[in-house]
């Protein structure tokens, strides 16, 4: 006749009780564990309470944690891998197939096209900014001569020109200075003789493009 003994079983130890009592067997601190590890406090707690949802979502990050903090408590770093893949280390993170696809929608590309859209305008802006700066440096100025009119006849001997330019130019009124008023408008008088009055009036932007106009008055003797 067989006879049977019973015998109650320990529940297995989880693995992050396996760790724990690894660590405090050897009477080290987790603070001097996080030091030599280089692994988060807060990662090693989650490791030791079995709260492994509380690590990074990534796999690869999970296994490196584990596998270092096991070979630095000198436990059998196969056997602790793959306790914890047992007790779902890894459940809690979506697998993704690394070929998987990304859904296009138009509401997806949606800000990709505003940005490019964005960054044509801004770069046509530039564009167009740089050509007008570089038409104001190239191009001569604006100068229009009022009065008087080419071959203009009068008996006084003093005549005002009027006329407009681009505000920021030199004025010269037969070689003499003259200045604008802040829109351009000028309006000088000046002393005729007897006979043909050559008048030249000269524009000077400050890169020295220049726009030149001549008016021949007649003056009459009374």
């Amino acid at each position: 006749m067989s006879i049977f003994c019973s015998k109650k079983l320990s529940p297995p130890v989880r693995v992050g009780t396996r760790l724990k009592n690894e660590r405090e067997r050897k009477k080290i601190s987790l603070n001097q564990a996080t030091q030599d590890t280089h692994i988060g406090k807060k990662y090693l707690e989650a490791i030791e309470s079995g709260l492994f949802y509380e690590l990074p979502q990534a796999v690869a990050y999970r296994l490196a944690y584990v596998r270092q903090y096991a070979d630095w408590l000198k436990l059998d770093t196969k056997n602790i891998i793959h306790q914890f893949k047992r007790e779902g280390g890894l459940d809690d993170i979506e697998q993704k197939h690394p070929h998987k696809t990304i859904p296009f929608s138009r509401l997806t590309a949606m800000p990709f096209l505003i940005r490019n859209i964005v960054l044509i305008l801004l770069v046509l802006l530039f564009a167009g900014y740089l050509i007008w700066q570089v038409r104001g440096v190239l191009n001569p100025p604006l100068l229009e001569i009022y009065s008087p009119p080419e071959g203009f006849i009068t008996s006084s001997k003093n005549i005002p020109i009027e006329g407009k330019t681009e505000p920021e130019c030199q004025l010269l009124i037969n070689g003499q200075s003259a200045r604008p008023d802040e829109i351009g408008h000028f309006s000088v008088s000046i002393d005729l003789t007897e006979g043909v009055n050559t008048i030249t009036v000269a524009a000077i932007k400050k890169h020295g493009k220049t726009t030149t106009e001549t008016r021949h008055v007649v003056v009459r003797g009374q």
